[in-house]
């Protein structure tokens, strides 16, 4: 399948590639959709992006929190693991969206409401998590003595 993309020009994309959030991710219901796309091509980033099949234009940047925060900790409810059709904890993608205004260096990104990937099913959601610690807007680079969360 190929698919246009405003930001990564036309991609083919195998459908078992297909990520369907079935209920869409909070604000953008009208996209189910997505390709998960690595930010480099050796793919040793911790950085991904998350492209719309429906929505040439949709694009989200995303990151593997744990690559920033190793005691960040999603425990997920027993409706979202049904809801994922999750059979076993190592087909789970945990990722974030980052937010960049102005410099990478001063990055944000979202630990409250992560995007949780079935990735043997292709079945994605976005959850929001009961930690209250877990800021929204987070700071991505931190000096090492703040890297707790």
């Amino acid at each position: 399948m190929k698919i246009q993309t405003t930001q990564f020009g036309e991609l083919k994309i195998a459908d078992n590639r297909i990520i369907t959030f079935e209920k869409g991710i909070p604000g953008f219901e009208e996209s189910k959709q997505y390709i998960l796309l690595p930010a480099d091509e050796n793919g040793e980033s911790p950085f991904f992006f998350l492209q719309s099949i429906d929505i040439e234009e949709l694009s989200f940047f995303l990151v593997d929190p744990f690559s920033f925060f190793k005691d960040y900790d999603v425990k997920l409810e027993e409706k979202m693991v049904e809801r994922l059709a999750l059979e076993d904890a190592a087909d789970v993608i945990v990722l974030t969206t980052v937010s960049v205004t102005g410099e990478m260096k001063d990055a944000t990104t979202n630990l409250k409401a992560p995007l949780v990937i079935n990735n043997m099913k292709q079945l994605g959601m976005q959850t929001v998590l009961d930690n209250k610690t877990y800021q929204i807007k987070q700071p991505l680079f931190q000096t090492a003595d703040a890297r707790q969360v």
